[in-house]
């Protein structure tokens, strides 16, 4: 999924069984609101606020977040 600084989303589905795993654990639920909040100068790391709680996750654990 592409992601713009400064939107909020909500949390559909994710489109790897993997990494889902690892991102229900850090309370990316579906459902869920997500704000972006920034991306790393060379594209490495995405940071969102999730329940006030920020947390970067690796380009290839965003992109497996379906989300609108």
């Amino acid at each position: 999924m592409k992601f713009e600084v400064g939107k909020s989303y909500k949390i559909k589905s994710f489109n790897d069984d993997e990494i889902a795993g690892k991102l229900l654990t850090l309370g990316f639920l579906p459902e869920t609101t997500i704000f972006f909040t920034r991306k790393s100068p060379f594209g490495g790391a995405y940071y969102f606020d999730i329940n006030g709680i920020k947390i970067a996750l690796r380009k290839e654990e965003a992109e497996a977040i379906i989300a609108v």
